[in-house]
């Protein structure tokens, strides 16, 4: 193995013990979750968002003693918002200095950048995988119950 993957693996295995330590619930909610972030952190967490020029920032994270701003490109699709805030958290936890103002198109060479969309990614993972274990611990739904009982499909009041 090269120096390389060696500090690849050790980066992901720092990132899984910190995602660790956040407190993700289910079902899972941005906005509570940046909240419970910022109550761990003993910070207040403002999400907004912010209005961009086209190919421009796609997030900002701004932070004082008190707070912590996260903004969010205005046109970003919902499912995208997401992304940007656990990129923009990725820079928070990691310990990287400053404020942080997210381009679109970043520098290759950007180590900070890279760091925090990998954080990004790891985050996400985490989250979507602890919702699929959430929903096979669920109770079958209705349509397990009228596979259930077959042809008494009259017993279920919506049938």
């Amino acid at each position: 193995m090269n120096t390389t993957e060696h500090e690849d693996r050790e980066f992901i295995r720092r990132c899984e013990t910190i995602i660790g330590t956040l407190p993700i619930r289910h079902p899972f909610e941005l906005r509570a979750f940046l909240k419970a972030v910022g109550q761990q952190r003993g910070m207040t967490v403002v999400l907004g968002r912010m209005s961009t020029t086209r190919g421009g920032v796609s997030g900002l994270l701004a932070r004082s003693r008190e707070e912590c701003w996260l903004m969010v490109a205005a046109k970003a699709a919902p499912a995208h918002v997401a992304h940007i805030a656990f990129h923009e958290v990725g820079h928070w936890m990691l310990g990287h200095p400053g404020d942080h103002l997210c381009r679109r198109r970043t520098h290759p060479g950007d180590r900070r950048e890279a760091e925090a969309e990998q954080f990004a990614y790891l985050l996400r993972a985490h989250v979507q995988t602890a919702a699929a274990r959430q929903r096979e611990r669920l109770p079958p739904g209705r349509t397990a119950l009228r596979a259930a009982f077959g042809s008494r499909r009259h017993l279920c009041a919506d049938a």
